[in-house]
């Protein structure tokens, strides 16, 4: 009997001691961890990481560190208070008993960087906190809910608006998948000219690591209203990219639309725009996106930073023609009162048999395709209405008409006037050049082939008719 009482004691004691020292353990793991995520994080996006601290105890971590965004006078300041697992306290005291390597508390602080414009500076340093919540399981994989509390910033006579944001990633160890979503109800900026408002904003996103170590998968942003009133209102704006392995190539499809454009009186719509991009080398995209991130990563000016972006730009652009890449616009429509805006392209560059990185010149003589556009006559007459406001309001602030003819510029008179006067105006702006009249109000037509465009029937040549 005291021998079974020895070897539970030793179990028990064994079990006790394991239970102590695993949050150490699970500490080294979780700082591990940690550091992989920021690394990737920061050299996909290239962003420079700075001033990074991990201090390390035995039931939790403090760590801080600095992103840099490129090509933005922009600080992201963040701070972590790390839970050790298996059983994260916090987790504890909400009813969470789940198993878990961390518990990871973040505040993110956008900070002016020292080129901000003073505008800038004044904004951010009043911006709230975005705050983020990580957990990350035994076996690295993770979940964040992310947080932005809403608020109003005054500078000046400007007001910037925004509701409470909220949104949800899914990751795996290493961000080899990702998942996420995020939601912004409401955005408005008020100036002397009116005020924008902008309406459930929306940023979804599913990728995954696949051939080359190239990110494939779908991208979508959406807007449900923007307006300016009463100048202007847009109805359900969306954009979705799609990127799919096709063998060793990266097939890209790009999708626009809008539901609805009010410009005055006049409704436009819907609208939408197709394009796809096809026989991208999947590894050369990836190692021309590790190039440009080590640039931005590197503390450089800024102008020699675009030299260099400018540069790599030219290398890779020879080395992703090489399998005669395609582009092609596969719908473009646009409802207009009286008509509809239509299109399509197609493009390829001739990369095979020539190295198109050795002169720049060379990926002009490698385009081949064609194009065409056809534009309802309301349509062209809207593009150029603006100018003709614009001209009748100068008459009159400069006392070029009598009052009595000031009296008379309605609404319909302003019509009138635009309906005798579009046409001189769309000579005028090179209209003309580009758009000849057809059945359904203007046709635009293109080719190109071996550096020879073909503007509606006619070469185009080196002075531009």
């Amino acid at each position: 009997m005291k021998r079974i009482f020895l070897i539970v004691g030793i179990v028990v004691g064994l079990v006790l001691i394991a239970l102590a020292a695993s949050p150490f353990w699970l500490g080294m793991q979780a700082e591990s961890s940690f550091n992989e995520t920021i690394q990737t994080l920061a050299t996909r996006g290239g962003m420079p990481v700075k001033n990074a601290v991990f201090s390390r105890g035995w039931l939790g971590s403090d760590a801080k560190n600095d992103f840099t965004l490129p090509g933005a006078p922009v600080v992201i300041g963040a701070t972590h208070q790390i839970e050790h697992g298996p059983l994260p306290l916090s987790g504890l005291a909400s009813g969470d008993l789940a198993p878990a390597l961390a518990l990871v508390r973040t505040k993110l602080i956008l900070r002016p960087g020292k080129d901000s414009p003073a505008e800038v500076s004044a904004v951010l340093r009043n911006f709230p906190p975005i705050e983020i919540i990580t957990k990350l399981d035994l076996s690295g994989n993770g979940s964040s809910e992310i947080m932005l509390a809403g608020g109003s910033r005054k500078q000046n006579k400007e007001l910037i608006k925004w509701s409470a944001a909220s949104g949800n990633i899914l990751f795996d160890k290493g961000l080899k998948k990702i998942k996420a979503d995020l939601a912004l109800p409401s955005l408005s900026y008020q100036s002397s000219t009116g005020t924008l408002q902008l309406k459930n904003l929306s940023f979804n996103s599913d990728t995954y690591e696949g051939v080359g170590g190239y990110m494939f998968g779908r991208n979508s942003f959406g807007i449900v209203q923007i307006s300016m009133k009463p100048f202007f209102e847009i109805g359900d704006v969306s954009i979705s990219a799609f990127v799919q392995p096709r063998g060793k190539f990266a097939a890209i499809k790009v999708n626009q639309s809008l539901k609805k454009l009010v410009l005055a009186k006049d409704v436009y719509g819907p609208g939408k725009l197709n394009i796809s991009i096809s026989k991208l080398d999947a590894a050369t995209l990836k190692r021309f996106e590790d190039e440009l991130n080590k640039i931005y990563g590197r503390s450089l000016p800024q102008e020699q930073m675009q030299m260099m972006v400018a540069g790599k730009m030219m290398e890779f652009a020879g080395k992703l023609t090489r399998n005669n890449p395609e582009i092609e616009i596969t719908k473009l429509s646009f409802a207009a009162p009286g008509g509809e805006l239509q299109g399509k392209a197609k493009f390829v560059v001739q990369g095979k048999d020539q190295d198109l990185s050795a002169n720049p010149m060379l990926i002009l003589t490698a385009i081949k395709g064609w194009a065409e556009l056809t534009m309802p006559e309301s349509l062209a007459k809207a593009i150029v209405m603006p100018q003709i406001q614009r001209d009748l309001a100068l008459l009159q602030r400069e006392g070029r008409l009598s009052s009595k003819e000031a009296s008379r510029l309605t609404p319909e008179t302003i019509d009138q006037i635009a309906n005798e006067a579009y046409p001189r105006y769309l000579t005028e702006s090179g209209f003309g050049r580009w758009f000849v009249p057809d059945e359904a109000g203007y046709k635009f037509s293109l080719s190109v082939s071996r550096g020879q465009v073909v503007v509606n029937g006619v070469p185009l040549s080196a002075n531009g008719r």
